[in-house]
């Protein structure tokens, strides 16, 4: 069923899309170079569920003190390949080469972005009623390296990149682009950056899944019926709705 938009075209609203995982493939080129992480420690004796808990365990402890991006992810993935491979309680008498984890991690900086389906026709249409920004957390460099690739520049009136989605950056977000929060939606595939945090600080927010969500940024969905939250199958189908 389509469904035809619940104010008039010309009412401009300013749309906050989320980048990795939303405009373009992002976590699952990580998921390959984790797999490579689960398959040197294997080689070492570690089963891969206690690989990937500590490589989850490491991360969620980082993040907090290092913030997103490649090199973050290269410094968790050697720290607990170490620890695994060279635990300190042994005396860190063993050696591993982590070398082909680094190579893998400086390719991630070069890849050219994939856009999901029907990215780039959709968001040509969007930027013609609204304002688009994207909205990304990360290490700048990296983030608008992956926008410069995708080739998607020129259909986003803005570009904000910041160190962590949370309701206070919703609100200075706003501030900075003059935007209402009744007149503005966050969009994106991630439950904790996305959705939870944009709802919180006054906006609308829009979920469109991704299977392959980073474990860090999946957390319990709003209910179904909560005031300005949508959630959507496909991206394209934002143009049923804005």
């Amino acid at each position: 069923m389509t469904l035809k938009p619940d104010f008039p075209p010309t009412h401009i609203r300013h749309l906050l899309i989320d980048a990795d995982d939303t405009l373009w493939e992002n976590n699952i080129y990580f998921e390959a170079v984790v797999a490579d992480y689960l398959a040197l420690t294997g080689r070492h004796g570690c089963p891969p569920e206690q690989a990937r808990a500590k490589l989850i365990e490491v991360e969620r402890e980082r993040v907090g003190r290092f913030g997103y991006g490649i090199a973050n992810f290269q410094a968790s993935l050697e720290l607990a390949c170490r620890s695994l491979v060279a635990p300190a309680e042994t005396g860190g008498s063993a050696s591993v080469d982590t070398g082909p984890i680094a190579a893998l991690c400086a390719s991630l900086r070069r890849r050219a972005g994939t856009h999901l389906a029907e990215v780039a026709a959709t968001l040509r249409s969007l930027a013609g009623r609204h304002r688009i920004v994207l909205l990304t957390k990360g290490d700048g460099d990296d983030q608008l390296g992956k926008v410069a690739r995708s080739g998607l520049r020129r259909h986003l009136h803005q570009v904000d990149v910041v160190p962590e989605k949370d309701p206070s950056a919703y609100r200075d977000v706003l501030r900075r682009h003059g935007a209402a929060p009744e007149r503005s939606w966050m969009i994106g595939n991630s439950p904790k950056s996305d959705i939870l945090p944009a709802l919180a600080a006054g906006l609308g927010a829009v979920f469109v899944p991704h299977p392959a969500t980073w474990t860090l940024e999946l957390a319990e969905l709003p209910a179904p019926h909560t005031p300005r939250y949508i959630v959507l199958d496909r991206f394209r189908d934002l143009l049923d709705r804005f």
